[in-house]
C-alpha cells in the first residue's frame, strides 16, 4: 500500500487493515489496553485508540513548519474517526520511520544527543501559530501532564482563558499568574526516549504529538520533569541543556514554577 492510497481508501477497510495487522504481529508501539501504533506497509504506520483529530492536526502543522535538518516530523496521510461504538476511536494514518527508538539506545555511546534535543526543543519554540490562541493548532481539548490524566476538561478560545484556568488551581495558594505576555509556541508536551528514534542517517524524529500544541514556552520545560517514569540518565542531561538555550528571564522562571504548582493541583483535585 503506497501513501496515497489512503487518502481515497474506504474507511471501514482501512480501520480493519489496522486491526489485522495488531492480531498478526504488527503492533510496533503503544500499549495492550491503551494507544497503539501497528505497521501496516513499508511507508505506513497508524496510531489508533483515543487519538483526536487535534493531534492529526498539530502533528500536520509541525511537518510544514519544522526545519528537516533539526527535527524530522512523520508526515500525516489522513485521520478518520470510528462512529461504530459509544467510545469512537480515533485513526491517525502517517509516515513509517525506520530507526532506533531512543529507549533502546545506549546514551554512553551517543553523548550529544541530549544537546541535540534540546536544539530541537529550542527550534519548535520558535513556530508560532497564525493565532494567539493556547492548546492544539485546530482547537480542542488540551491533553498532557501539566493538565492532569484527564485533560484540561475544557478548551481554551484565548490566553484569558488559560489564565482562569490556571488561576482556579492556584488559588488553594492564595497565588496567580498572567500569561498574557508570553508568546505561544509550539510545545511536543512528552519529551521522553520512546517518542525519539534515530534514522539510519542519522536524523532525529520526533513522534506522538497527543499532548502538543501552543504554549509559552516554559510549558515544555516544565513538562520534562513531568514524565513518568523518570529517566534521570536522558532527562537531566536535556533540562541542563534546553534551560542554556531558552535563557529564561525571572518572570519565566517564577511562572514556570507556578505552572508546575498548577500540574500538582490537577493531580491532587478534581477542579
Amino acid at each position: 500500500m503506497r501513501p496515497s492510497d489512503i487518502a481515497t481508501a474506504d474507511e471501514e477497510w482501512l480501520i480493519d487493515i489496522c486491526h489485522k495487522a495488531e492480531n498478526e504481529g504488527g503492533m510496533i508501539g503503544g500499549e495492550k489496553y491503551g494507544d497503539k501504533v501497528v505497521k501496516i506497509s513499508d511507508h505506513i504506520a497508524v496510531k489508533y485508540g483515543g487519538v483526536q483529530a487535534s493531534e492529526a492536526t498539530t502533528q500536520e502543522f509541525a511537518f510544514n513548519h519544522v526545519d528537516r535538518n533539526i527535527v524530522h516530523v512523520p508526515e500525516v496521510y489522513r485521520f478518520i474517526e470510528s462512529k461504530q461504538s459509544t467510545n469512537p476511536h480515533g485513526y491517525l494514518f502517517m509516515e513509517y520511520v525506520e530507526g532506533q527508538n531512543l529507549s533502546d539506545l545506549d546514551l554512553e555511546l551517543h553523548q550529544d544527543i541530549p544537546s541535540r534535543v534540546a536544539k530541537i526543543l529550542a527550534h519548535l519554540g520558535q513556530i508560532t501559530g497564525s493565532a494567539p490562541i493556547p492548546g492544539p493548532i485546530s482547537g480542542g481539548e488540551p491533553q498532557g501532564y501539566l493538565f492532569g490524566d484527564d485533560g484540561a476538561k475544557t478548551i481554551f478560545s484565548s490566553v484569558e482563558d488559560l489564565n482562569v484556568y490556571m488561576n482556579k488551581r492556584l488559588q488553594y495558594r492564595n497565588d496567580s499568574i498572567d500569561l498574557i505576555l508570553h508568546p505561544l509556541v509550539l510545545c511536543h508536551g512528552d519529551i521522553c526516549r520512546r517518542n525519539l528514534i534515530l534514522e539510519g542517517d542519522g536524523s532525529l524524529c520526533l513522534v506522538d504529538w497527543g499532548y502538543s500544541g501552543l504554549y509559552p514556552r516554559f510549558f515544555e520545560l516544565a513538562t520534562i520533569s513531568c514524565v513518568l517514569p523518570y529517566d534521570a540518565a536522558f532527562e537531566k542531561p536535556v533540562i541542563c541543556e534546553f534551560e542554556k538555550l531558552l535563557g529564561l528571564t525571572e518572570h519565566e522562571k517564577r511562572d514556570m514554577k507556578l505552572t508546575l504548582c498548577v500540574h500538582g493541583a490537577n493531580l491532587r483535585w478534581s477542579l
